[in-house]
Formats: C-alpha cells, sequence, structure tokens
C-alpha cells in the first residue's frame, strides 16, 4: 500500500500542474480548478485499471479526465443559470442588465453541440489540441496518426464547427422574425 501511495505522489508531482493547467482552460480562472484536480487523480488512485497505456500516454490520460471534469462543471453551471434566468423571468425581477457570464457559458455549450455533431475523426484531435492543449505532434502521438493528418482533420473540423454555428444563428434569427407580428402594409 505504501508503495502504490508513493508511486501516486510522483504521478502527482509530475502531472499535477499539467492538470490543472487544463482544467483552467476549460474553467477559466476557476478556484475549482483545485477539486477537479484532486478528483481526477482521486479516480485515478480508486481505479488505476482504467488506464490503458496502449491508448497513450499517462498525461494525456490525466487531461483528458480533467476536460472531461471540467466539462461537466460547466454544463452543471449553465444548466443552473438557464434555471435562475428562467426564475428570474417567470418571477418577473428580470432586469434590464444582461449577464455577461450567462452569454459566456451560453457560446461555450452552442460550440460544445457543435463539436459534438462533428464525426469523431474530427472532433477528437480538435478537443485534444484546444482542450487539454496538447501540441499537434502531441496528438498525432496520441491518435497515431501523421502530423499532417491531425492538421487537416484539426482544420476540417474547425470549418464544420463554424458551418454548424452560422446555421444555429441563421435559424434563430428566422425563428425570432418568425415569433415577431406581422405589421401588415405601412
Amino acid at each position: 500500500m505504501l508503495q502504490q501511495e508513493d508511486a501516486l505522489a510522483e504521478i502527482y508531482g509530475r502531472h499535477a500542474r499539467s492538470v490543472a493547467a487544463t482544467a483552467k482552460m476549460v474553467l477559466g480562472n476557476s478556484s475549482v480548478c483545485e477539486d477537479v484536480v484532486a478528483e481526477v487523480f482521486l479516480a485515478f488512485w480508486l481505479r488505476p485499471e482504467s488506464f490503458d497505456p496502449e491508448r497513450g500516454l499517462l498525461l494525456g490520460f490525466l487531461r483528458l479526465k480533467a476536460r472531461g471534469r471540467s466539462i461537466d462543471i460547466v454544463r452543471s453551471e449553465v444548466a443552473s443559470r438557464r434555471r435562475e434566468e428562467y426564475d428570474r423571468r417567470s418571477n418577473g425581477s428580470y432586469g434590464s442588465e444582461v449577464d455577461e457570464e450567462f452569454l459566456t457559458c451560453e457560446a461555450a455549450e452552442e460550440i460544445h453541440k457543435a463539436l459534438t455533431a462533428l464525426d469523431d475523426k474530427e472532433r477528437e484531435p480538435i478537443e485534444l489540441a484546444f482542450f487539454t492543449g496538447m501540441t499537434y505532434k502531441d496528438v498525432a502521438e496520441h491518435l497515431d496518426l501523421p502530423e499532417e493528418t491531425v492538421k487537416s482533420r484539426i482544420r476540417s473540423g474547425l470549418l464544420g464547427v463554424r458551418v454548424i454555428l452560422e446555421a444555429t444563428l441563421l435559424a434563430e434569427a428566422k425563428s425570432e422574425r418568425s415569433q415577431m407580428p406581422d405589421q401588415g402594409p405601412s
């Protein structure tokens, strides 16, 4: 047991800062990052068999876990804000000021939806590069692909995200126009 504790301490010492940086990329400047790091290492301590060295490096595994947990936290906060927003509107206490943080979370949620609509071949390299901070070379090694293929998939995926987001904005604008009362001829 003592050897396992020593091994975990060694892993924590090597990778905790990188795992925290990954959490911070998703969560922003948040004190919750420390909690995410603790949860990731505790989960690894409790289930070390969840790491498969055949699928990549331990650091990549830990960073993916931190990213996933951080996204869960963001989703939870967005849902909570949506409930609060709904409550404010239904109670008539909605102020004229728009909550900028709420809009930021809404934008992040829209980007996440667009990413999930992508094919795994495009989505996974984007998530590894942008949410875990891996370099193109690291992503290529992690996915066992040529670096140029990774770059191409990221480029293609980002174009796909752009198309999806533009389509979403057009659909929302069209929906808003259709809900406006008909003014008739002037």
